[in-house]
């Protein structure tokens, strides 16, 4: 991993904070072990330590400057911050973002330079966006590292942790940067939303557990991928679940921890147990474990598990639109269904800082999904509430032209074609080849 200054997931020698798989003892039924395995068993665990600690100390030393590459899928602003120095963002937006006006969550991942779990969390958030109805499409920012990793990401170290690393104690001031220099630059440069989550792996995710109790409601969500938790003797458990429980803002917060990381393992347990335990303010937690992962694979699952979460109450399979009988449904049944949705659907979207009103692509799937089913006068009335919902995108008055199409009203589908064409000019964005293609092909045979 691409990180500076170590990684507060990982100690050496006598009590290291993760047990190694190699040291791991899970029961297991299967034949009895012969002599030679036995033979083979005890070299394994002569040589695997020395080769892992080899490992280890070596990605440590290598692990200072980040990694770029000329086809990086995003773009990088620098800021010159007067408390903590030159620091580096890496942004991310949708594929489609310059062809549209809409404007996305932000979600901030910590260990920006990390640029393999960078990657990572950029595809997985796009691939949730695709697949996922109600699921919203986010501009991913990566805070890159700066020269003390540690120090940015910790409160003052108390009992064992003395000593254990150069500096400590900045967590405070970094919270500050986050919030008062990272995300104004990122909303005066990119349209966004006030909808915004912290993401942060192992020291990252004991910052993020210390801004959720601390900052509560700063961010709508925050998670906490294999949180530093025994840090200070672990005393942040206690103190972090308590505070987080009173928090009298909204906030989401999902943590995680792997099977093969011992003490970050039984500390995030005990952290969920706590706050399980707790009577609730205004905090929603949720917290998994998966039992068959080390310490740098937990984020492979815990990023999407922890978007879901966060993101989860805005998905259309909670929504009465989701069961509806689209092949036989009367215009008073689907009037109904848009109604209840989109009373759900603003409960859920306002505790998370996203516009109340159904999403463009969510209405716009329903359309065509009536299309389908050759009801092209209901498929018109969904296309139509898009319009009013959705007045300055390109993409609406295309689908209408569409419903009317089907429905074999060809004036009026040019007309929308023509509107769909006049909008992108309007707005900036590229004429959609489908909608001009269409428009084409119908004026000609006129």
């Amino acid at each position: 991993m691409s990180r500076s200054d170590g990684d507060i997931g990982l100690r050496f020698g006598p009590g290291n904070l993760i047990d190694p798989p190699y040291v791991t003892h899970r029961e297991s039924p299967g034949p009895p072990i012969t002599y030679s395995v036995v033979i083979m068993k005890d070299l394994f665990r002569l040589v695997v330590p020395a080769l892992t600690f080899t490992m280890l100390m070596l990605c440590l030393v290598f692990k200072a400057s980040a990694q770029t590459s000329s086809t990086a899928p995003w773009s990088t602003e620098t800021i010159e911050s007067p408390a903590l120095g030159k620091r580096i963002l890496y942004v991310a937006t949708p594929d489609d973002y310059r062809s549209r006006t809409k404007r996305y969550p932000v979600l901030v991942m910590l260990d920006g330079n990390d640029i393999p779990m960078l990657k990572l969390f950029i595809a997985q958030a796009a691939y949730l966006a695709d697949n996922v109805p109600g699921f919203p499409e986010f501009i991913v920012v990566g805070v890159a590292n700066g020269p003390d990793r540690i120090y940015d990401m910790t409160t003052p170290a108390t009992g064992s942790s003395i000593g254990m690393f150069k500096a400590t104690g900045g967590a405070a001031a970094f919270a500050a940067f986050i919030l008062d220099e990272v995300l104004p630059l990122v909303r005066s440069k990119y349209r966004t939303l006030p909808s915004t989550v912290l993401a942060g792996h192992s020291a990252g995710g004991l910052f993020g557990v210390y801004v959720a109790a601390t900052r509560p409601g700063v961010f709508q969500g925050i998670i906490a991928c294999s949180p530093s938790l025994w840090y200070n003797d672990s005393s942040v458990v206690m103190a972090y679940a308590d505070m987080i429980a009173k928090s009298p803002k909204a906030q989401r917060l999902f943590a995680s921890s792997g099977g093969f990381e011992h003490d970050i393992d039984v500390t995030t347990q005990h952290f969920a147990r706590r706050l399980d335990s707790l009577t609730r303010g205004s905090a929603t937690f949720s917290y998994h474990r998966y039992p068959d992962d080390t310490h740098s694979l937990t984020p492979m699952e815990g990023w999407s598990d922890g978007l879901r979460f966060i993101f989860g109450p805005l998905s259309m399979d909670h929504l009465e639109l989701a069961h509806l009988d689209y092949a036989h449904a009367d215009s008073s049944a689907l009037e109904g269904a848009l109604l209840s949705s989109e009373h759900d659907y603003a409960i859920a979207a306002g505790s998370l800082g996203i516009p109340p009103q159904l999403p463009e692509d969510i209405l716009n799937s329903i359309g065509y999904r009536l299309l389908s089913r050759k009801r092209p006068k209901l498929g018109i009335t969904v296309f139509e509430r898009n319009v009013k919902a959705y007045p300055e995108s390109v993409n609406v008055y295309d689908s209408l032209g569409d419903g009317f199409l089907a429905a074999g009203d060809t004036a009026s589908a040019i007309f929308n074609f023509k509107l769909s064409v006049a909008r992108a000019r309007q707005t900036g964005v590229a004429v959609p080849e489908e909608t001009r293609s269409k428009l084409d092909a119908l004026i000609q045979h006129r």
